[in-house]
């Protein structure tokens, strides 16, 4: 599963990749660099209206459905596991008309209390597969987006670490799932193998335990050997 990664990205890049227009951009809604983004916290997210407008916003990491009572639940949902997503009664509905990309440098997952760094070898970003949900606490209230990084089951390095990995976007599917029109249920299949392959090519090392407060570079700094080949 995915509880932590790392955002120092250009948000103006982000926006031109995705063909986000000027109006569609609230700088002022989106995180700032950090290397240590946790649940709870603001992330950027990509989405697209009905329209056909795409949108960059923050939003709360942690899904909150807009049925709930609460914005606190008696579960995590800041990830949502691509085998139940569907069906699931909290994230059925964002998987059938309200999906995003998360953009980030990089992820974290732990191996028992060991931390590992993952990213792009060249440096890219990483476009994980994500959900989101408007919720209001009552019909006076704001509303409040929030939104889910989309898990699968681990394979090839990734598996050596945990035995789940953030879903990354294809750009050969990306259209597809922001296009709020398509039924997200019908796209699992080919997001997760297109995904997964992606997962697959990226860059990892252990790094050094978390110390409260520490977000910056820090964090991805690497101990041991880079590419572990066992951790047994």
């Amino acid at each position: 599963m995915c509880r932590r990664f790392a955002v120092d990205l250009d948000w103006g890049e982000v926006s031109d990749w995705f063909g986000v227009g000027e109006d569609g951009t609230d700088a002022r809604e989106l995180p700032g660099v950090s290397y240590g983004v946790v649940p709870g916290q603001v992330i950027g997210v990509v989405a697209q209206d009905g329209r056909g407008y795409r949108r960059l916003a923050g939003a709360r990491w942690s899904l909150v459905p807009r049925w709930s009572g609460s914005d606190v639940l008696p579960y995590p949902t800041y990830n949502a596991r691509v085998e139940s997503a569907a069906v699931k009664p909290t994230f059925a509905e964002s998987m059938r008309s309200m999906r995003c990309v998360v953009p980030a440098s990089g992820y974290f997952e732990w191996h028992g209390h060991r931390p590992f760094y993952f990213h792009a070898g060249d440096g890219g970003p990483l476009w994980m597969d994500g959900l989101y949900s408007w919720w209001r606490a009552s019909v006076s209230s704001p509303w409040v987006l929030t939104a889910t990084v989309v898990t699968c089951g681990a394979v090839g390095g990734p598996a050596s670490v945990h035995d789940r990995m953030p879903l990354l976007v294809s750009p050969s599917v990306c259209d597809a799932w922001l296009d709020p029109s398509v039924d997200g249920s019908g796209l699992l299949g080919l997001v997760r193998d297109r995904g997964v392959a992606l997962s697959c090519g990226l860059s990892f090392y252990e790094v050094a335990p978390f110390v409260d407060d520490v977000i910056d570079r820090r964090c991805i700094r690497p101990v041991g050997r880079e590419k572990p080949l066992t951790l047994f």
